[in-house]
């Protein structure tokens, strides 16, 4: 029954050493643009209301130069995310932010 115990013990530990090495592999920051970018492609509409962007959150829209809709939205202190949708599909074509990269963060 020991040497089980030790096996057993063994395997939590390494279990739970590649978790927190796996947390570690991805910065905050690193986590938000992920976000952020894998909305590319999408549809506005099809995005669960728990995902950002969020209408509230929605601080400017305007139309650019090749027709595409910009909305800018508020996240937090001086971060700011903009989405570039196509006006016919209402899909996400291209994402970015502005702001620090201590405010532009999403814990992993």
């Amino acid at each position: 029954m020991s040497r089980y115990r030790n096996v057993f013990q063994l395997i939590i530990t390494i279990a739970i050493t590649l978790i927190s090495v796996g947390c570690l592999g991805i910065t905050p920051h690193e986590n938000f643009k992920a976000h952020l970018y894998q909305k590319i492609g999408m549809r506005l509409d099809d995005i669960p209301s728990y995902w950002w962007p969020y209408e509230e959150d929605k601080v400017d829209t305007k139309v650019l130069p090749n027709g595409n809709i910009e909305n800018k939205y508020k996240y937090r202190g001086t971060c700011f995310y903009i989405y570039e949708i196509d006006p016919k599909t209402r899909k996400i074509v291209g994402a970015r932010f502005e702001g620090s990269e201590k405010d532009c963060v999403v814990n992993p």
